[in-house]
């Protein structure tokens, strides 16, 4: 099954087989695939629903939705699979990619010119789900332009593969990691989780360029200087059932409670700063949500935040033994 370019990953009869009440979940840019996917359904007698919610990686599930409809199975669609949860019996989730069917070819050429500009000769592959049937391919075309490519298993073993919180397929020695990917979410991520550059392929631009982190190391940098000096804490806690960390939220408000800061702890489906506004005035917050909230939308916080995994640098009061990678830590 196609739309705009894209192929599902699953085969649409045999993923549903059995069930007849299905919820369709797909992030905001596949939401027209969503409804297509029902209505194809519709067609096959299946009672199809699409979510209307975010849906922010294969952290993000619509168990809740799906209870409240009736739905025993949900078809996530445009996620690779579960991220930091355990998969329920019920309802079913069958998670289904969708495949971009263009080769990411002209931005791998850009993106190798460039490297080899740098001075950058070996470098390490990863890919976002849309683009990993292009990955022995691509390393084929940035051998052709004289790099070294290396790539490894990510997240469930899957080879090459990258996700905003986990960029565990890159290691290995390396100049640098190539990341083929839209935007700069994914070689943002890979440059603050590797310490090392990061050239972005996108193979919808057809370009490429090397991400500067600096900004937002230098930004958050300066919110964690100002959390050192903060009385009283917000440390914020999500209901999605791969971002849920209560462990490490009540064990960094015990931290703090132990240094003598005020903390309370709120509950969020969904972090968003007018419901972080209606709590009242904190000095600073604990994310212990998706750890790309701080670093991307610093902006959904009242006051300086950081997160969860740097709680340590708050009660030590000592940041010079800080380093990116521990925005992705899980626990103080």
């Amino acid at each position: 099954m196609e739309w705009h370019g894209y192929v599902l990953g699953v085969d649409l009869e045999e993923a549903v087989k059995g069930h007849k009440r299905v919820l369709v979940q797909a992030p905001d840019g596949l939401k027209g695939f969503a409804l297509k996917v029902a209505e194809e359904l519709g067609g096959m007698g299946v009672d199809a629903f699409v979510s209307g919610s975010h849906a922010w990686g294969g952290c993000d599930v619509a168990f809740g939705e799906a209870e409240r409809v009736g739905a025993t199975l949900i078809l996530h669609i445009g996620h690779h699979g579960p991220v930091r949860f355990k998969m329920p019996d019920t309802p079913t989730v069958v998670f289904a990619p969708a495949y971009l069917n263009r080769s990411p070819a002209e931005a791998l050429r850009s993106a190798a010119r460039l490297a080899s500009e740098r001075g950058y000769r070996r470098v390490v592959l990863g890919m976002t789900v849309q683009h990993v049937r292009y990955l022995h391919h691509a390393v084929a075309v940035l051998e052709e332009e004289g790099l070294e490519a290396a790539h490894f298993p990510g997240p469930l073993g899957i080879e090459g593969l990258v996700i905003g919180c986990d960029y565990s397929s890159l290691r290995g020695g390396f100049d640098a990691a190539i990341i083929v990917a839209a935007g700069r979410f994914h070689p943002l991520g890979a440059a603050l989780w590797t310490g090392k550059p990061a050239i972005a392929a996108d193979p919808y631009a057809g370009s490429a360029w090397e991400v500067d982190a600096k900004p937002y190391i230098s930004r958050h940098l300066y919110s964690l200087s100002k959390a050192v000096d903060a009385e009283s804490f917000l440390v914020v806690v999500s209901t999605k059932p791969g971002q849920e960390n209560l462990r490490g939220a009540e064990k960094a408000a015990a931290m703090l409670r132990e240094a003598g800061k005020k903390v309370e702890i709120a509950v969020f489906d969904e972090v968003s700063r007018e419901a972080l506004v209606n709590l009242g005035g904190f000095d600073a917050y604990i994310n212990s949500a998706c750890p790309r909230l701080v670093v991307d939308d610093p902006h959904l916080f009242p006051g300086p935040a950081v997160n969860v995994g740097e709680t340590r640098f708050l009660t030590s009061g000592n940041v010079e033994e800080w380093r990116p990678r521990d925005l992705f830590r899980l626990y103080p």
